[in-house]
């Protein structure tokens, strides 16, 4: 790209230049599928988790549950049709109905930036198959620095994080702690979140979230060309409500554990040689004592450690990735007044290899291209299984299942003229079925809960098309894409089709596969207007549509939880030294749902948003209000489905005041 228009028109001092020149180098890659958020845009909003934070991406939006732990959807994708991952880590929820996503398991002062890729054009990672967000986590820089960063704003939230590094050329090393405290929010009308849903009058104003972090990095190079890393992450949560859920957060205890060691310059062929390690383990306890009616409780535990094999060999990469995953979690259901395995003690086993080729065709034409093969092996403890759910609602017993399939892509990358470039990409990927999908079974009052031992995994085709332009005073960026997933999961009502003692339902919930199609597109746009005066805009579409199966009491054509058509619109004053910006957000109408899971339309809405911030010798702060009209709203995605879902829509925050300050020594 020629010189970024951030770099022209932004850059008015030191500092400035420095943070966005950075940015500017990561995201003029000729990638054009990548995206990246750094960690500046992060520190400038007011989220309180990753997953919120994406949302300033076009093609992102965000299930909301509560005051924190949003997860991702991508383009319409979530859970595990996307893969989530920190620093290359695999970090599982525990709970069924994620109160804990993967995105949650890191704060914002670990992270340095967040890799985004649409679409199934990741080779490196198993089940990547709607597209990968990688959490890249901060390195020791070389010197001593220490950072201190502090947030505090509308609702008691509070964030503390100190942050002490060292480094020369031979060793680094980086400590740092995270203290979040918030209490529930209020929406558009003054009303808590915990208003909507059915909590206790003492715990209506408790604290929603309180949540202590704590990392370490150390690296160093015990000889020439080798450099061995190790880093450890422990997050405690505490006392974290979920008005959008049946249960709370009494804890959730996370222990990640990362190493990676490399060889640089091994031969002329050989350039490098990678080893990555991982450990991962989150331990969730949730139940209803903090509200009225029914008790239950599930207790659940995750855990995953893998690794990855990988040469370069300049144009040509070689890999190999294994990986395990375990996942167990207990039910009681006081209705009932017995403990279940409403998750048996699954194993996911995967092995896979891949390899990616870059080549430049042409001075104006570059390929990309990958191919994977991965067998994965899915099994439940068998002891623990309630087989007789499976078989009275799926007519099987089945508590273990293989599967090897094949994934691939091709990229193009081409040239038209000088500051124009197209791009097409044409991939396919493949996700197993998760331990829920397969193997969960709930005997629960009304209708029971099961999963589908028999299904069989999603496989998504997908083209890209897209075009970027980019000029010293524009950057333009527009993609579409369309999707063909076969064996795409979803949920629906399956009736009964054997009698079993002790199983007196006549239906529950649970898993089927459809084909299904995918399409939309996100448009980006960045316009420098005069010397200091920048216009931002961006705007996301999907639409999905899925075959029938009247006989599976699916009825409906829609896919459920799709978002609807967003904007947004910004403009900012920026001096180098200091900004201001005003936002607008816009949300459509989602008038397509699903009728048999009973989705509800969700009315469109539009709110602003403004924001001051400047930095001056090693100070940064930013100071904003969201919501500013203190509009009352829901997103379409404020509330989930079962098994532990009130059915109430969570709105919202009104309007929020926050302040970001860091300073860095």
């Amino acid at each position: 790209m020629k010189k970024a228009f951030l770099l022209t028109a932004i850059v008015s001092f030191g500092y400035a230049q420095e943070i966005l020149l950075k940015e500017v180098e990561l995201k003029a890659k000729k990638e054009t599928f990548k995206d990246s958020l750094e960690i500046r845009e992060i520190r400038e909003s007011s989220a309180k988790d990753v997953g919120e934070a994406l949302t300033k991406l076009e093609g992102i939006w965000k299930i909301r549950k509560g005051g924190i732990a949003n997860d991702v959807v991508l383009r319409g994708f979530y859970r595990d049709n996307i893969n989530v991952l920190i620093d290359g880590d695999r970090v599982y929820a525990a709970c069924p109905n994620r109160m804990d996503p993967p995105a949650f398991h890191v704060d914002f002062s670990q992270v340095e930036k967040i890799e985004v890729i649409k679409g199934p054009f990741d080779i490196r990672h198993q089940g990547s198959m709607a597209g990968l967000v990688n959490i890249i986590t901060k390195k020791p820089e070389k010197g001593f620095h220490l950072k201190l960063n502090a947030s505090a704003g509308s609702f008691n939230f509070i964030n503390l994080s100190p942050v002490v590094s060292y480094a020369d050329d031979k060793l680094g090393i980086l400590v740092g702690y995270s203290y979040r405290y918030s209490k529930p929010y209020k929406d558009g009308d003054g009303k808590r979140i915990t208003e909507y849903a059915n909590y206790k009058p003492q715990f209506i104003n408790s604290k929603a979230f309180e949540i202590n972090t704590y990392w370490t990095k150390l690296g160093f190079k015990p000889i020439e060309n080798h450099s061995v890393e190790f880093s450890y992450t422990k997050q405690d949560a505490r006392h974290v409500l979920y008005p959008y859920l049946m249960m709370d957060a009494i804890y959730d205890k996370t222990d990640r554990f990362n190493m990676n060691y490399q060889i640089d310059g091994i031969s002329d062929t050989l350039k490098s040689l990678k080893f990555h390690l991982y450990y991962t383990k989150v331990d969730h306890l949730m139940d209803s004592r903090f509200r009225t009616g029914m008790y239950m409780r599930t207790d659940a535990e995750s855990k995953a450690y893998g690794g990855r094999l990988e040469a370069n060999l300049g144009d040509l990469t070689l890999g190999f990735e294994a990986y395990k995953r375990n996942w167990d979690a207990v039910t009681f259901l006081q209705a009932l007044g017995i403990s279940q395995s409403s998750i048996p003690d699954v194993d996911t086993e995967s092995f896979g290899l891949y390899s990616e080729y870059k080549k430049n065709l042409s001075d104006r034409l570059r390929l990309v291209a990958g191919l994977r093969l991965d067998t994965t092996k899915t099994k439940a403890d068998s002891s623990k299984a309630n087989t007789d759910l499976y078989f009275a609602y799926k007519n099987t017993r089945s508590t273990s299942k293989t599967d090897t399939y094949p994934s691939g892509n091709v990229q193009l990358f081409y040239e038209l003229q000088k500051d124009t470039e197209l791009f097409v990409g044409l991939g396919h990927s493949v996700r197993v079925p998760d331990a829920q999908e397969r193997y969960f079974a709930l005997r629960r009052p009304m209708r029971d809960w099961v999963g589908n031992p028999e299904l069989k995994p999603s496989k998504n085709t997908e083209l890209d098309l897209g075009i970027k332009h980019s000029t010293d005073k524009a950057l333009i960026k527009a993609t579409v894409f369309y999707s063909y997933v076969q064996d795409y999961i979803t949920v629906h009502n399956q009736n009964k089709v054997n009698s079993v003692p002790g199983v007196m339902n006549s239906q529950a919930r649970s898993y089927e596969n459809v084909n299904a199609q995918f399409f939309g597109g996100e448009v980006d746009l960045k316009l420098s207007l005069t010397q200091e005066l920048f216009l931002f805009g961006g705007m996301s579409y999907v639409q999905a549509r899925k075959e029938t199966k009247p006989e599976k009491n699916i009825r409906s054509s829609r896919v459920a939880e799709i978002p609807p058509l967003k904007t947004r619109i910004a403009l900012r004053y920026d001096k180098g030294s200091y900004f201001g910006e005003v936002e607008t957000l816009l949300s459509a109408t989602q008038y397509r749902v699903d009728t048999d899971l009973n989705e509800q339309r969700t009315s469109g809405y539009g709110v602003v948003n403004i924001k001051v911030g400047g930095n001056f010798k090693g100070f940064t702060i930013t100071a904003g209000i969201d919501n500013v009209f203190d509009k009352k709203y829901y997103e379409y995605l404020s509330y989930q489905r079962d098994p532990f879902a009130t059915g109430v829509k969570v709105p919202e925050p009104g309007r929020t005041f926050y302040i970001n300050a860091s300073y860095t020594f």
